[in-house]
């Protein structure tokens, strides 16, 4: 769980309210917004596509272990470069490469460790150890946005003594994040735990296609994951764009986001929290059924309001379902994924999440580019949760 609070970071700090922000407000102020939310697409398609493959490799060589810690270095490493990505635009392009190998990185990294999650917890308890987890995921998060706060954007004269002209407060937030990543992830790197590689001698490409026909067999495993494509790809939306909407529509700063984003860390950590025993009780697809009406009726709040006061207490509220639905879609899989499966089939949760998530971004982007308005943007969010609850299977036993 300690890898929970290692790697919320990367997302919290970087793709949402920090140098997001500041790449479409500082960086590349013009189509800001229309750049980043291609570089998000590509990055998720590349994800979705080599997750499967992966994922059954791991499986396949016993190289589950392996695989975290390398991908997860890689995302620390692209995320510190960063540093160089000046306010100027000569690193438009820099920021992009960079922006877009962390997200890659981070993202093939829970595959690995979200297929350990099943080998390391009784099945009765797999909602509260994943909520758990999530929860103190958020938790990291905001401790983080704390400490950056303090140290690099609050204070008139920056810890370091960095220069806001040259945005270098952002840009040693990222450095930051790429330490914090490092560091946290070091108990699981070292914790005794690898996968024993597989004994048959079938041949890779044979051994995938296998893997395939197994996930496809299980019961409501197809419908999930396609289900999963639609309200993913209006999280991963939310999270890339959460931001960036809230500074053109309601004109937050730097410092009213990393206050908005402390806040929607915390409730959504009292969500995950306390969706892991409800996850146990009641089944992961009613949790996730809970978690979508909320996000859609709460979203639709902030959709519409034009009030400042409306739309904090409809976003606070709001981050209360993400992490329920985020906890109870991995335990899900956990509980019906084979043994000897599990990074495969979470390659394949993966792959659900990603092959279409750079369309909720695409659109996102070209919804906002063609109108001019964010608010048009987020109205693909919501439109992405219905279709996810409509697709969900109907049995909640799981």
């Amino acid at each position: 769980m300690v890898y929970d609070w290692a790697s919320s970071v990367l997302p919290t700090l970087h793709t949402t309210f920090i140098f997001a922000v500041y790449f479409t407000t500082i960086l590349s102020p013009d189509n800001g917004t229309f750049t980043w939310a291609m570089m998000t697409s590509i990055a998720a398609l590349a994800t979705g596509l080599l997750a499967p493959v992966l994922g059954h490799l791991a499986d396949k060589k016993g190289l589950v272990k392996k695989g975290l810690i390398l991908t997860t270095c890689l995302a620390a490493i692209a995320v510190m470069g960063l540093w160089f990505a000046a306010p100027d635009a000569r690193f438009i392009a820099l920021a992009l490469g960079l922006s877009g190998l962390a997200i890659f990185f981070s993202e093939l990294a829970f595959i690995y460790y979200n297929s350990l999650l099943p080998k390391i917890a009784p099945a009765a308890a797999l909602g509260r150890i994943s909520g758990y987890g999530w929860g103190l995921g958020y938790a990291g998060a905001i401790f983080a946005l704390l400490l950056v706060l303090g140290l690099f954007i609050l204070p008139d004269t920056p810890f370091f003594g960095l220069s806001a002209e040259a945005g270098e407060p952002v840009r040693a937030s990222m450095v930051f994040a790429g330490l914090w990543l490092i560091v946290f992830s070091l108990p699981l790197f070292f914790a005794r735990h690898e996968t024993a590689p597989q004994s048959d001698k079938q041949a890779f490409l044979a051994s995938l296609r296998q893997s395939w026909k197994i996930a496809i067999s299980l019961p409501d495993m197809v419908r999930f994951l396609i289900a999963r494509m639609a309200y993913n790809d209006g999280l991963i939306t939310l999270f890339a764009f959460g931001g960036i909407y809230a500074a053109n529509v309601f004109g937050f700063d730097q410092k009213d986001i990393l206050i908005f984003a402390i806040g929607l860390n915390i409730t959504a950590g009292l969500g995950a929290i306390a969706g892991g025993p409800l996850t146990d009780k009641w089944g992961a697809i009613r949790i996730i059924q809970i978690s979508l009406a909320g996000l859609f009726g709460l979203g639709l709040i902030c959709l519409l309001t034009k009030s400042l006061m409306i739309f904090w207490a409809a976003s606070l509220c709001l981050g209360i379902f993400i992490g329920p639905c985020q906890a109870a879609s991995r335990v899900w899989v956990a509980r019906i994924a084979p043994a000897e499966h599990h990074a495969s089939l979470f390659g394949f949760l993966a792959l659900s999440g990603k092959l279409t998530s750079f369309i909720g971004p695409f659109l996102y982007g070209w919804a906002v580019y063609i109108t001019g308005l964010e608010r048009a943007g987020m109205a693909i969010v919501l439109g992405l949760f219905v279709l996810g609850f409509v697709l969900l299977p109907r049995q909640r036993s799981l």
